[in-house]
């Protein structure tokens, strides 16, 4: 008997037996805890990422609409007679003129109107002078835009 009262009496042993039944693993309380952290920082990315493809759909229009009004001065200043291009398809955009025609662009003007009203801090109109190589948009809600993005 006195081996295993050594043994009971070891202090590893007595915490081993003291324990009880569903000590281990988390309390509600911190997995509460760590759920409300974790939705916090969803709401704070989630909004975060959902601009990016309105924001990659303004850039992509913006550097379409540039390499045509560029074709289209090659075009014209190889003397080209009805230059033409392809109108892309943008997405979120819509590029004028429909016929693809360098000349009757309105004055030279290539053009990539925003369909809808979804989002009021991107450009409504991007307008590229294929004469003077002039820059300009249009805003909803954010007029600085063109200022502050090179535009």
């Amino acid at each position: 008997m006195n081996v295993f009262s050594a043994y009971l009496a070891q202090p590893k042993t007595r915490k081993v037996l003291s324990r009880k039944p569903g000590d281990e693993g988390f309390s509600l309380i911190e997995l509460v805890v760590v759920v409300a952290v974790l939705a916090i920082l969803a709401a704070i990315a989630i909004p975060a990422f959902t601009s990016i493809n309105a924001n990659a759909a303004q850039a992509a229009a913006k550097n379409t609409i540039a390499q045509i009004a560029k074709e289209c001065a090659v075009k014209v200043a190889n003397l080209e007679q009805n230059p033409e291009f392809n109108v892309p398809a943008l997405n979120g955009y819509v590029v004028t003129p429909a016929d693809g025609s360098c000349d009757g662009a309105g004055g030279g003007w290539i053009t990539a109107s925003r369909e809808g009203t979804a989002n009021q801090d991107l450009p409504a109109i991007i307008r590229y002078n294929v004469e003077t190589g002039v820059k300009n948009c249009t805003m909803g809600n954010n007029p600085q835009w063109c200022v502050g993005n090179n535009w």
